[in-house]
């Protein structure tokens, strides 16, 4: 459980403000990100984190996406090759 009363704020630059929030559990570290776009909705926001061509940047696991079939005007399908979780031989 994170408890949001006491807030550390960690840095702030360029519009965008991260903020360390206390924890309960002190093995735990939860932070906040607050961040005002103008210009894009929140469509705009999810369409860049869905694609497969932005996913490279936030992914590490993400290996390729190809685009199976494009089945109508609201929906897709995608295979998705990522890395594996761990060391496999």
């Amino acid at each position: 459980m994170v408890s949001v009363t006491q807030r550390i704020l960690a840095t702030e630059g360029r519009g965008v403000s991260i903020t360390q929030l206390d924890s309960i559990d002190p093995t735990l570290v939860v932070y906040r990100a607050e961040a005002t776009f103008l210009g894009v909705n929140v469509w705009d926001l999810f369409a860049v984190v869905v694609s497969p061509g932005a996913r490279v940047y936030w992914d590490k696991q993400h290996e390729d996406g190809v685009l199976l079939e494009d089945v109508s005007e609201l929906t897709e399908l995608w295979h998705y090759k990522t890395k594996p979780a761990w060391p496999v031989k």
